[in-house]
């Protein structure tokens, strides 16, 4: 399976009169997000599944990413991906469920994607950047899952180093 782990875009900054699970993206968030949507397209991304955090920087992320993707099958929101939730739940809740498709997105925050990319690919990594998506072939279960490139906002093609993740 092909795992595509998205941090959301850059979200406006924290502020006490919004709840921070209100926050919306930035324009500039918006316009990454497109961007790596439409570099995913271009790089023959085709997914099966796309799981969000219901935070609405993340679901606003999610939502551009399948515009750029031309992606057309159902959103799926996950309250596993919202911050705090640790990466064995989106491994046991999320992932093994799907484990038969393709390709499966995930849409969420930082630390718990670094920690979801770490424990899936049995070391640590850089934690990825705002609106970064991270592709990692993962056999399931007991197996290590392999680093293949990341797309990063203002560098919307594939890098295979695993140190551009952030």
């Amino acid at each position: 399976m092909n795992v595509f782990v998205i941090r959301h875009a850059r979200a406006i900054d924290p502020d006490r009169s919004l709840d921070d699970g209100h926050r919306p993206l930035t324009a500039r968030g918006r316009r990454d997000a497109l961007a790596v949507g439409r570099a995913l397209r271009e790089a023959g991304v085709k997914l099966d599944a796309l799981v969000t955090s219901p935070l609405v920087r993340a679901v606003e992320t999610a939502e551009l990413i399948a515009v750029g993707l031309d992606f057309d099958g159902a959103l799926e929101v996950a309250p596993e991906l919202a911050t705090g939730r640790h990466p064995q739940v989106v491994v046991e809740e999320i992932l093994l469920p799907r484990a038969d498709l393709g390709a499966v997105a995930v849409v969420g925050h930082e630390p718990q994607l670094g920690a979801l990319i770490g424990a899936l690919l049995r070391g640590p990594v850089p934690s990825p950047a705002k609106g970064a998506a991270v592709r990692l072939a993962w056999d399931g279960p007991g197996q290590p899952a392999r680093f293949k490139w990341v797309i990063r906002p203002g560098f919307e093609k594939p890098s295979k180093e695993i140190a551009d993740i952030g």
